[in-house]
């Protein structure tokens, strides 16, 4: 066969010939599963079966046969778990020569198979090889599932990202009910586990009605996913009908017929729960991890949140006085700019608590600060705390637009009636011509201190009421 040269090198001989028995037998110790055929056809060429010329013990195992039995048998006598399309594939390679690669799935082996349909031999003879990908199709599979979970979560984070709190939720929002093919996907946020808000996400191809909020609140829907959730943060419910057991009433009046599966996840600041976001009627058939999605999702959205939350306070903070809540000096010369540029009715109320000093003096400041409090209350109270303004230290002043003298006046009466326990000094103007603003807060301060001058006729400064 070969002759060793005065190199050490090995030399192959042009001269050397193998047999078809050779040939076979490497073919038997091939790792993938082999056979070759002649096709067998009938008068008009047409391929009717095909006969077993070799087959490997690899092949013979895959479809329960020996070698033995397989050889100088045809396909169809033989084999049972064939597939129709082989013997298509055997005429493009024995009548026509052409070469044929497919990759299918054999659901009796629960494998994927790549097979190799080439001409041998001479017209009408042609081989089979059949190898297993499924590792490699599963690998194939997990990094399209990967890739694809991966940039759907960079979609709806950069979605969460891009346009103003509401705005980017419901974008992410529709990414993500797009690409998983769901119903409906919403967050919902909760304070004290009651909704609050919600921002939802529908899709124009649902075939049935959806649970509305009234539904859900009538079954405090909430109780029922925390119960699902438990120490979980997310719970895929892929059957509804699972919940007869537990939560029977619900299923038939709010989920049969309209929500077959979905998935809740918790929303968190830090330890609170604030919110929840819910997928309805996603599709259990897609390249996508969903439930990585929404839990990726569930943490961009309790951020978007809590940073909405932040800067709300920090707004608040701004503009309401810290120990009253009630608006400060700057809320208050805001509502002084929009008033001064329009014109409409307006009533002004300023008031100042009498001998304050004296009673800090006396008392303490704490004790000082709940009188403050109390005289704030009673303001807000008559008012409403958003036209009431805490503008100094026992200062208050009232600016109530679009509102009639007589019922300004009223107001007016009723706030000397709440207030008798503690002493304040009053003093409203009132107005049709809001452009006036500023020079009707000097008429009422000036008011005020008619009043406090009244007031200490009868009480001396240095002492309180």
């Amino acid at each position: 066969m070969d002759n060793i040269g005065n190199e050490g090198k090995i030399g192959y001989s042009s001269s050397v010939e193998f047999g078809p028995s050779d040939i076979l037998y490497m073919l038997k110790d091939l790792p993938d599963a082999c056979c070759i055929f002649k096709v067998l056809t009938d008068p008009f060429g047409t391929v009717k079966d095909m006969l077993f010329l070799f087959a490997n013990e690899k092949y013979g195992q895959m479809v329960g046969k020996t070698s033995a039995e397989l050889i100088g048998s045809t396909f169809y006598k033989t084999v049972s778990n064939r597939d129709e399309d082989w013997i298509r594939y055997s005429y493009q390679a024995a009548i026509l020569r052409q070469s044929f690669i497919m990759r299918t799935y054999n659901s009796q082996f629960d494998k994927w198979f790549e097979f190799w349909a080439v001409p041998v031999y001479q017209k009408g003879f042609c081989a089979f090889i059949i190898h297993d990908v499924t590792a490699a199709k599963k690998n194939e599979e997990d990094s399209a599932l990967t890739y694809n979970t991966n940039k759907l979560i960079i979609d709806c984070a950069t979605a969460v990202s891009s346009a103003e709190f509401g705005k980017g939720i419901k974008r992410a929002l529709k990414i993500i009910g797009q690409a998983i093919e769901a119903d409906r996907v919403e967050v919902i946020e909760v304070q004290d586990k009651q909704i609050v808000e919600s921002y939802v996400w529908l899709s124009s191809a649902r075939t049935s009605e959806l649970p509305t909020k009234k539904e859900f609140d009538k079954y405090d829907i909430v109780s029922i996913w925390e119960s699902q959730l438990k120490e979980k943060n997310i719970v895929v419910i892929n059957d509804t009908a699972t919940l007869l057991d537990t939560q029977e009433s619900f299923y038939h009046k709010v989920l049969a017929g309209k929500i077959s599966r979905y998935i809740v996840v918790r929303l968190k600041d830090k330890q609170d729960v604030i919110g929840y976001l819910i997928a309805d009627n996603h599709s259990n058939e897609l390249s996508i991890n969903v439930a990585d999605v929404l839990e990726s999702a569930a943490i961009f959205f309790a951020a978007e949140m809590r940073n909405r939350a932040l800067t709300n306070e920090m707004m608040y903070m701004g503009s309401h006085d810290s120990l009253t809540g009630l608006g400060n000096r700057y809320a208050l010369n805001q509502t002084l700019l929009i008033l001064s540029e329009m014109s409409t009715s307006v009533g002004v109320c300023y008031s100042d608590i009498n001998g304050l000093k004296v009673y800090n003096d006396e008392k303490g400041h704490a004790t000082g600060d709940e009188l403050i409090k109390e005289t704030a209350k009673i303001f807000a109270s008559v008012f409403k705390k958003k036209f009431s303004y805490r503008i100094g230290g026992d200062e208050f002043i009232a600016i109530v637009p679009e509102v009639d003298e007589d019922i300004f006046s009223a107001m007016v009466e009723k706030l000397k009636q709440k207030i008798k326990k503690i002493s304040i000094s009053i003093g409203a103007v009132w107005s049709d011509d809001s452009k006036q603003i500023n020079s009707l807060i000097k008429n009422a301060d000036e008011a005020m201190y008619v009043s406090k001058a009244e007031y200490y006729k009868t009480h001396e400064r240095r002492h309180n009421t």
